[in-house]
């Protein structure tokens, strides 16, 4: 059992993490928990709405005692009973009412969908750029390597008298400087490690490759963002209705049944111990200087703001999705034009390395290709997940999970 431990215990410490679990417990995180929670006030503000107009059953007791009595009055009177109340209509307040709370819930839920996908578009974005910033590393590495090999053969040549001072000083000095640049990298790259760990909520280790699937024939649907804000807009209106139905009449049904004692009552005999009481109403307002009237214009003029903010939306969500399918053709260029650039670059690093050994170059020109071979290695890198990080926000500005679509 041990050794079963241990094993498993070597296996957590060497796991890679991958993007789609990352992803997975972002989306459970304290920030859309917030939102869950607002959703599930919003459901119960709703369910609140729904049982408020359901018939009301109360309990009533009372007990009077009188200090002095007149002709007709009994010592001690002791009443209770129970008193059921029913709505019959309200005009059409009820309806206005619990539409305003479906629409709040509906946007409640849309919001905190909405949250999940743009953090996972965040968390696919950090990630590939973590893993650019750990191939820079790499590449620099490599770099660095190439240097200290050239440098301990300057150093042999410079005890035989063949090579220059400054020849191994610059060497010395672009040692140094790599040295430098993968240290700021190092640092950046745990500043990004940082931010990930604090929206996944997980402890990152080894990265694993990843990739997002390019967006064939893929249909556009309403965003979560523009649908939460039909909603809340949806919301507004109802509630200004309710102030347009408060110059309607309002009809409810009341029931009272009464259990009566009496202590010290003069006139017993036509008392009664017991009472059953039906009771009809009819409520309407007649005049209230245009409280109401004036209440349903403030209300119509913040559904008109949100209209208008639903309109701008729409039109950016429009833009933003043409942008984006931009963004593909101009990746997909970026890795074309660096992968020539790239395979130019290695070749002519050969070429230039075998003539620097052969000492038919100088320093500076092999270093000039070790520099254009690096950043050449950079730039592919960067252009490939440039490219899946374009179909991510493809996918998040056409409405869709882009977590769905990470493989």
């Amino acid at each position: 059992m041990r050794i079963l431990s241990l094993l498993a215990a070597a296996c957590l410490a060497h796991a890679q993490s991958t993007l789609v679990s990352l992803i997975e417990s972002a989306q459970n995180n304290e920030r859309i928990e917030s939102y869950r929670q607002q959703t599930t006030a919003a459901s119960l503000g709703y369910e609140s709405a729904r049982r408020s107009y359901l018939p009301r059953i109360d309990g009533f007791a009372n007990a009077a005692y009188v200090d002095r009595t007149g002709g007709f009055d009994a010592k001690q009177t002791y009443t209770a009973g129970v008193r059921g109340e029913f709505v019959v209509f309200d005009g059409f307040r009820r309806d206005h009412l619990l539409d305003q709370n479906k629409a709040l819930e509906n946007a409640a839920r849309h919001r905190t969908d909405a949250a999940k996908k743009e953090v996972a578009l965040g968390v696919i974005q950090r990630y590939f750029e973590l893993q650019n910033t750990l191939d820079d590393i790499e590449t620099l590495a490599a770099m660095r390597r190439q240097i200290e090999a050239q440098l301990s053969r300057l150093e042999k040549f410079k005890e035989a008298g063949l090579a220059s001072e400054d020849a191994l000083m610059r060497m010395r000095s672009e040692l140094s400087n790599a040295r430098y640049r993968i240290e700021d990298l190092e640092y950046h790259s745990d500043r990004q490690r940082a931010e990930l760990q604090t929206i996944t909520n997980q402890t990152l280790t080894d990265l694993e490759t990843a990739h997002v699937v390019s967006p064939e024939q893929v249909q556009p649907r309403e965003s979560d963002t523009l649908a939460a804000l039909r909603y809340s807009r949806d919301a507004k209106l109802s509630e200004a209705r309710q102030q347009e139905s408060s110059a309607l009449p309002t009809f409810k049904v009341e029931d009272h049944y009464t259990f009566y004692d009496y202590y010290n009552d003069p006139i017993a005999p036509m008392r009664v111990d017991r009472q059953n009481k039906l009771i009809a109403s009819l409520g309407m307002n007649l005049i209230d200087f245009s409280a109401a009237e004036t209440t349903r214009q403030l209300l119509m003029a913040q559904a008109q703001a949100q209209s208008s903010d639903l309109a701008y939306a729409l039109k950016e969500s429009r833009q933003e999705l043409q942008v984006a399918s931009l963004y593909i053709d101009r990746a997909r260029a970026q890795i074309e034009a660096s992968q020539s650039a790239y395979d130019a670059s290695v070749q002519t690093f050969e070429s230039v390395r075998r003539k620097y050994e052969a000492r038919v170059v100088d320093y500076v020109t092999y270093l000039d290709a070790l520099h254009t071979l690096a950043d050449a290695t950079s730039r592919l890198n960067r252009a490939k997940r440039n490219l899946h990080y374009a179909y991510a926000a493809y996918y998040y500005y056409a409405g869709l999970d882009p977590k769905e679509f990470v493989r």
